[in-house]
């Protein structure tokens, strides 16, 4: 279909949101994005991107800049602390150019901010918005795990809650003998430990640990001890860690449009930080949806297309574990 001229409102301006604009914007849509928050709102935390989210990033115009803010993430490799067998894999893929990238999430938002600036995206910040009240011809739900989008449309579908409680690190320094841009797990009885450095950058670390309930959530002290037998033990009391959170996930289940309103994200399918899929999905998201309108005879066609193909790789991640095969999605698939 011809995109040109087709009026897009895009509900929600984080990380999903701004991609999908991006992407329908380069193939001719009219969008316009909502976003509960200030554009100044304090964004926190990090996270560590793929290759193929990479390789998207790039189409959309942002690629060096993202990279120039992060660091290449080019291995991981994980350790079983019961039993001292582990293992590790590259953090390339066939078909894309660059590796995974960690970066803070407030430095990927600035410049995926930008440049949405650039291509003379209007940004509404500071205004939420619900599907039900907008006119555009197609609607484009970003709105995160707790999607008001996602009950618009009659998805009924509810996040679940992990079983897990996680807690974000960080110290300026790397540890000393760990190789940097390498991904590190120790997994244990309890949880795991995740950390990856930077010269540049300095160390993040994580600590994942099992609860019975999102309100059950270990002391500081208790979750910082099951990390000093580890290699990141000597930097812990003097790291920035974060507050505690409850992990929840979405099943990628009900569905994902009507025919002018779809779900992208976590507003379609969340999972647990584990798969490490949450941003990279989003960011693949948002081309696979301006390429399958693009090609199709209608917007509701295009819309079936997109879950169709979206779906099962969703669904390939959910509930992952870590040593399983990640879902990948090669560069030829990710062209606009």
């Amino acid at each position: 279909m011809t995109i040109s001229g087709v009026r897009v409102a895009v509900i929600g301006g984080g990380i999903a949101g701004a991609c999908a604009a991006l992407a329908l914007a380069e193939v001719g849509a009219v969008v316009e994005v909502y976003e509960a928050d200030s554009r100044s709102a304090d964004v926190r935390g990090w996270l560590t991107l793929g290759p193929s989210a990479m390789t998207v990033l790039e189409r959309l115009g942002v690629g060096d800049r993202v990279r120039t803010a992060g660091f290449p993430v080019v291995r991981a490799a994980y350790v079983d602390t019961r039993t001292g067998q582990g293992g590790e894999y590259s953090r390339y893929e066939p078909t894309h150019q660059w590796p995974s990238t960690h970066v803070w999430r407030r430095d990927l938002l600035a410049a995926l901010r930008d440049r949405l600036d650039q291509a003379g995206v209007r940004c509404r910040y500071g205004c939420a918005a619900r599907a039900e009240d907008l006119t555009a011809d197609l609607i484009v739900g970003a709105d995160g795990a707790r999607s008001t989008t996602r009950e618009a449309i009659g998805n009924a579908t509810q996040l679940a809650f992990t079983g897990e409680v996680i807690r974000y690190c960080h110290h300026p320094k790397c540890v000393p003998g760990l190789p940097t841009g390498v991904l590190h797990f120790w997994t244990r009885s309890s949880g795991l430990v995740g950390y990856v450095g930077d010269v540049r950058a300095g160390s993040f670390w994580a600590i994942l640990e099992n609860t019975a309930a999102p309100d059950d959530i270990p002391d500081v002290a208790v979750m910082l001890e099951s990390v000093r037998d580890t290699e990141v033990g000597d930097l812990i009391d003097a790291s920035e860690v974060s507050t505690p959170i409850a992990l929840y996930d979405l099943a990628p289940d009900g569905p994902w449009h009507t025919d002018r309103i779809v779900l992208v994200g976590d507003a379609a399918h969340a999972a647990s930080p584990l798969a490490g899929r949450g941003a990279t999905s989003a960011i693949e998201d948002a081309i696979v949806l301006a390429r399958s309108l693009r090609q199709a005879a209608d917007l509701p066609a295009g819309l079936e297309a997109f879950t169709a193909e979206r779906r099962p790789l969703a669904l390939a991640a959910y509930r992952f574990e870590l040593g399983q095969p990640r879902p990948r999605v090669p560069a030829h698939e990710l062209q606009l």
